[in-house]
């Protein structure tokens, strides 16, 4: 059968538009991107498929904010928050915060900082200075654990960009076996895996468990099972010279094959007389390279992740997000999480949460802030010397009356009890709420061109997370500079008390 000159015109359109899918480096020419496409259905809200055909992914990495110019500036004058704001039901009545809440939302994004509570960022400081210095071996660390932004590497993906191009590309990080989830992506990593069964305290039924650095563990028993993970051809990441790859040792445990592209595998048991977290390593020519793993069939095997770094001085920055994670989630984290921090060895811990958290429809005061002092202890139990920052959810937005996109009320008490943790517990603070421009910045963001949220005023568009990253760099090199001016004096706040009452409306 002949075809017509117009259909055969479509069909030489069709497969033109699909060779950018064919090659990585043609990715910005995608006309439907399956990563944005993902990330509106995974929260559907108003106008959600705006974001699923959009404008080229930009080719270059995003450039650094000027802190002096945000991109969307708050208005000159702010309201004053409404009463909800200090006794609304969103998070728990009558939270022991009103004068904290009150700061918050009048604190201007020109003026928001680190704020360093107990001068706890100098170790940070100390080893970024060491890679600046491009001292053998200098490689600083970045473990980000976060809510769903951070589950598609959106925020923590730029951030990586633009540290890796100022200090040095020490690799990409920690990544997991395969996708726990579909909203689950990593910048410059082409990863497929099939045949394991995922356990997270974020999945439904998961229970009690061992989940290891990124709160997942992965289990097949079978050749069938099997995970390839790739790296790109350039850029940030695509470089790789070892892989960490972090396992579950236990007791008749059995034994899995590593391959890198087309080598002979080797094979790896995971039989222990104990249980716990186990590593074992890889090491390859500097490069871009594929790996892939498969149980043997020879017993349970159980992995968690792995790691890809290199030796020389730069940067690795660990995105460690759970799709509908709260901070809450990482007290279900024991010995196997421990375990995989000091592996790892972060100089910095990132704690983002407070997306979901802030669509609860009640919520403990006191239950909240010690879920966060149990975190930031274990940490501090596995990493003595490290650095914490807790780093705030950014805005969140639903339709009033009037059909106006505004903050909805218990984000500005989830920042504010956030800031109260970290300055009970001596840690740092970052206010991306604030920075991003406070009270109202989704709607302003939402109509922004090109849009910086999606259309449930809950995520970040590919170029709103490239700002909120650029926000976070920004903050850290703020940080950084007074760092070097002092010689290690670095400015920072005292450590202050939270409030220990808890209305009698929440026991």
């Amino acid at each position: 059968m002949k075809l017509s000159k117009t259909w055969f015109t479509i069909f030489v359109f069709g497969l033109l538009s699909l060779f950018p899918y064919t090659l990585p480096s043609m990715e910005h020419f995608q006309f439907l991107n399956i990563r944005r496409l993902s990330a509106p259905l995974a929260a559907w809200g108003p106008d959600a498929l705006d974001k699923v055909f959009v404008r080229p992914r930009p080719v270059n990495a995003p450039a650094l904010v000027p802190p002096s110019a945000p991109t969307i500036a708050a208005e000159t004058e702010e309201e004053p928050p409404p009463n909800s704001l200090l006794s609304g039901d969103y998070v728990g009545k009558n939270w022991p915060l009103q004068d904290d809440v009150k700061e918050i939302v009048s604190q201007q994004a020109d003026q928001v900082s680190i704020q360093d509570f107990g001068c706890g960022m100098g170790h940070f400081y100390e080893a970024l200075l060491h890679t600046a210095e491009r001292q053998p071996g200098a490689v600083t660390r970045i473990c980000h654990f976060g809510d769903s932004p951070i589950s598609g590497d959106l925020i923590s993906g730029a951030a990586r960009t633009l540290l890796q191009d100022k200090f040095g590309d020490s690799g990409h990080g920690f990544i997991f076996i395969a996708k726990p989830w579909d909203f689950y992506y990593h910048e410059g990593i082409h990863m497929e895996g099939k045949g394991w069964k995922v356990s997270s305290p974020v999945l439904p039924g998961a229970g009690g468990g061992s989940y290891g650095l990124g709160g997942a563990s992965f289990t097949a028993s079978t050749p069938a099972a099997y995970s390839h993970i790739r790296t790109t051809s350039k850029g940030e990441g695509s470089a790789v010279s070892r892989y960490d790859i972090f396992y579950r040792a236990q007791p008749h445990g059995g034994s899995f094959t590593a391959s890198i592209d087309k080598d002979p595998a080797r094979d790896f048991p995971t039989d222990s007389e104990t249980r716990g977290s186990a590593m074992v390593t890889i090491n390859v020519k500097d490069g871009s390279h594929t790996l892939t793993i498969t149980p043997q069939g020879d017993g349970t095997v159980t992995l968690y992740g792995v790691a890809l770094e290199r030796d020389n001085p730069g940067v690795v920055y660990d995105t460690l997000g759970l799709l509908g994670g709260t901070v809450h989630h990482l007290t279900f984290f024991h010995e196997d999480w421990i375990a995989d921090l000091q592996n790892r060895r972060p100089d910095l811990v990132i704690l983002n949460f407070g997306t979901n958290e802030s669509n609860y429809g009640y919520l403990p005061y006191a239950e909240y802030i010690h879920s966060y002092s149990l975190v930031i202890q274990r940490i501090r139990k596995a990493l003595p010397d490290a650095s914490i920052l807790i780093m705030s959810p950014m805005d969140r937005g639903a339709r009033d009356d009037d059909g106006d996109i505004v903050t909805i009320p218990s984000i500005p008490i989830l920042v504010a009890a956030q800031q109260s943790v970290a300055r009970a517990q001596g840690v740092a603070f970052f206010n991306t709420f604030a920075a991003m421009g406070g009270m109202g910045t989704m709607g302003r963001w939402y109509d922004n061109q090109p849009r910086l949220v999606t259309g449930d005023f809950t995520h970040p568009s590919y170029t709103g997370a490239a700002q909120l990253g650029s926000m976070l760099v920004n903050a850290l090199l703020k940080g950084f500079e007074d760092y070097k001016k002092n010689l290690g004096g670095t400015p920072c706040a005292p450590p202050g008390e939270v409030a220990k009452t808890t209305p009698a409306s929440n026991p």
